[in-house]
């Protein structure tokens, strides 16, 4: 698929559609805005024109050849779209229905609730993120919580030492059943996506845990998503783009909205189908799979007459850990893609998308050059970090 990088970088919410240019598609990757083509006629490539369906029911089967068979369907789906419906989750149909009231609840909260749980009284960034605005009209707001293992729901995979900066803010006094709604959903969906994760290493033709050593501890976490009513001239409340997570599991109101980028440039809707997930990979799963699962290019819109809401949990590689191609998909003299080191790209992502957070503003002062800023500063007190590095 043919794509031109147009301008330098961009920020994330920024509205990149040309609307005198009727011959291209333009979204955001990398923190660069890029184009696509619009293919007709002649010149229309075959791509797909809707999201395909894969049953998940099976996919703890203890038989091996089941649970290669429903690989065999994702990697399909995954090399021709690389969006697809997870249909028959292993994940309770009660506590997704629960988790998606509690996320209505939230967002009624009064604003000034919300506020105390801003995302810049945390330094990993996790919280509310109030409405951005478009020409004054309101497009989207969020609240994000995710890996913390200082939280004693996430000792199932990890305790953090003594001293580790918590990240995760939580609603307790004004919501109090929130966090244990959320984390009952949360640690389904974490299972399910462990398990996703040996079925997209099948889908590459490697052994079931091959892929495991890159997701150990993995940097997951669940951001939640209100578009509130939404004029429908409008362009979508994200900007199109290309997750740069491994991959993502969206579970969505009954409303819809979202939409896939074809290799035509044409968008092709994913309504909502009952209970199920919309699975896309990103491009660490890009890079881990020698380009052979792309990052696929998608946006969100609201809805004109009703708010929509929605509950993607992503599943990205340990922050400790540099993502290359894996070796059994590497042959001689085949051109590999650059690996990309997930702790310092992570942290820079966080800085550029929050230039204004008051602890990237107090690492700038510290002037830390690109080799010291690594995510891991997230999770450690400033004192330290002072300590370690030199106050000025």
């Amino acid at each position: 698929m043919s794509t031109t990088v147009t301008t330098a970088p961009i920020t994330v919410l920024a509205n990149i559609q040309d609307p005198d240019d009727t011959k291209n598609v333009y979204y955001q990757s990398g923190g660069y805005r890029l184009s696509r083509p619009v293919l007709e006629g002649a010149q229309a490539k075959r791509t797909f024109d809707a999201i395909p369906t894969v049953d998940v029911s099976k996919i703890f089967s203890p038989d091996l050849e089941v649970r290669k068979a429903i690989a065999a369907e994702v990697g399909k789906v995954c090399e021709e779209v690389g969006f697809f419906y997870a249909a028959n989750p292993p994940v309770s149909r009660d506590k997704m229905d629960a988790a998606m009231d509690m996320v209505k609840s939230f967002f009624r909260l009064p604003q000034e609730d919300l506020l105390k749980l801003h995302v810049d009284n945390s330094q990993g960034v996790k919280g509310y993120l109030p409405f951005a605005f478009r020409d004054g009209r309101r497009c989207r707001a969020s609240y994000s919580f995710g890996r913390d293992y200082t939280n004693p729901e996430q000792h199932f995979v990890q305790k953090a030492p003594d001293g580790t900066v918590g990240l995760n803010q939580w609603p307790d006094e004004t919501l109090p059943a929130f966090r244990t709604v959320l984390y009952e959903y949360y640690q389904d969906v974490f299972v399910f996506a462990r398990q996703m994760l040996h079925i997209f290493s099948l889908a590459l033709g490697l052994d079931e845990t091959d892929l495991d050593d890159a997701f150990r501890f993995p940097l997951n976490d669940i951001t939640m998503q209100y578009y509130p009513v939404q004029d429908p001239n409008e362009q979508s409340s994200i900007v199109p783009h290309a997750d740069y997570g491994g991959f993502t599991l969206l579970y969505q109101d009954d409303i819809g909205g979202l939409e896939v980028l074809n290799a035509n440039g044409v968008w092709v809707p994913a309504p909502p189908h009952d209970h199920a997930y919309v699975v896309n990979t990103g491009s660490y799963m890009e890079v881990l799979s020698n380009g052979r699962f792309p990052a696929t290019v998608h946006r969100a819109f609201g809805n004109p007459r009703v708010d929509r809401f929605s509950l993607p949990f992503f599943y990205n590689p340990d922050p400790n850990v540099m993502i290359a191609p894996h070796p059994k998909l590497v042959k001689d003299g085949d051109e590999t893609i650059t690996p990309q080191d997930v702790s310092r790209r992570q942290i820079k992502g966080l800085m550029t998308n929050r230039p204004h957070h008051p602890f990237f503003a107090k690492l700038r002062a510290l002037g830390l050059t690109d080799e010291e800023l690594t995510f891991d500063l997230v999770t450690q007190p400033l004192a330290t970090i002072e300590e370690k590095f030199g106050k000025k």
